[in-house]
């Protein structure tokens, strides 16, 4: 099904942020990768819970959400026309970039399609997630992420990753299966979860810069009158 909107700006003229949805960013200190959910919330359920507990201290993060009670899929704006300025901003300022989103799947079978124009990086988050015991398939076309307008795409190095979880996956995240609103609020995660986080945190690999110490969770409304900056990244 197409979109409802086009771009973020014809997304933020029609809802109210803080009621239909909210921009959140924390920056890591000297962090030269970052962790992304542009459709978080209950848009794809569990994809901005991955996202965030990814990068909690060792990436700097960015979640658009979804907050309606239903309806949420009317917040989608596919990654090739995402361009809400924060999000885009720090991705813009960032060496490498996973982009977490749900996707149906096949009904029952948990897996992740990776892709994204950061070859190297594919290979080793698909290597480190086979070796936790999580199924990947290689992604197909359209859900590939590997057109240069894709968000993720749009780092210093003009190359990202894109993660689509299946719904099967994001549900094994979470006791139950439950992806209610709820229940991914509650702070209620399965080991299923922490040991899916880990492993994709192992592909970091000390492969980006972080000093000690991060920003807490504020709004985007907050974060755009910020003036901090941030060291210059050194490696990948």
């Amino acid at each position: 099904m197409a979109d409802l909107y086009g771009s973020y700006g014809e997304l933020a003229a029609v809802e109210t942020e803080g009621v239909d949805y909210e921009r959140r960013r924390v920056l890591v200190a000297g962090a030269t990768w970052c962790s992304l959910a542009v459709h978080g919330g209950g848009i794809e359920g569990g994809s901005g819970e991955a996202a965030r507990a990814v990068g909690a201290g060792l990436m700097s993060h960015y979640e658009f959400a979804g907050l309606r009670t239903s309806g949420n899929a009317d917040l989608h704006v596919t990654s090739t026309n995402f361009d809400e300025p924060i999000g885009e901003g720090l991705v813009r300022a960032s060496r490498r970039c996973l982009s977490f989103h749900g996707c149906a799947g096949t009904p029952g079978l948990a897996e992740t399609a990776v892709g994204g124009l950061d070859t190297d990086l594919v290979v080793r988050l698909t290597q480190r997630l086979r070796s936790a015991g999580f199924p990947v398939v290689t992604a197909p076309s359209e859900i590939a992420g590997t057109h240069p307008a894709n968000i993720c795409n749009k780092t210093l190095t003009s190359a990202g990753v894109q993660l689509e979880l299946s719904r099967a996956q994001r549900a094994a995240f979470f006791p139950g299966g439950d992806l209610s609103r709820a229940m991914r609020d509650s702070g209620r995660r399965t080991e299923t979860f922490h040991a899916y986080v880990a492993a994709v945190r192992a592909a970091f690999q000390d492969r980006g810069r972080v000093s000690p110490g991060s920003r807490p969770m504020v709004s985007g409304a907050e974060e755009a009158s910020s003036t901090g900056r941030r060291p210059a990244p050194t490696r990948s």
